[in-house]
């Protein structure tokens, strides 16, 4: 039986980068992780409903920090449990 491993969430803390982790996430992963379509995400960006892309080296390429991506997937859920009330 295989082990599964879980990798704990962290919050990118940008003052003190020793104990943060900056990862990128392409539009692909972005859709894979929220479900949302392309023109989705970019709806809700110009809603400012979801986190805004960031352009990489060379401008032509764009991702998402993948903690901005977990903090509005939070945000949806907590969002969700309000609405229940």
């Amino acid at each position: 039986m295989a082990a599964i491993t879980q990798h704990p969430t962290a919050k990118t803390d940008f003052a003190n980068p020793t104990t943060s982790q900056i990862i990128f996430i392409r539009k692909r992963e972005v859709m894979r992780r929220t479900g949302l379509s392309s023109t989705g995400i970019y709806d809700l960006m110009a809603r400012d409903l979801f986190p805004k892309s960031i352009k990489l080296a060379g401008g032509k390429a764009v991702a998402w920090l993948e903690s901005d991506i977990g903090q509005w997937q939070e945000q949806c859920l907590a969002n969700q449990a309000r609405e229940a009330k």
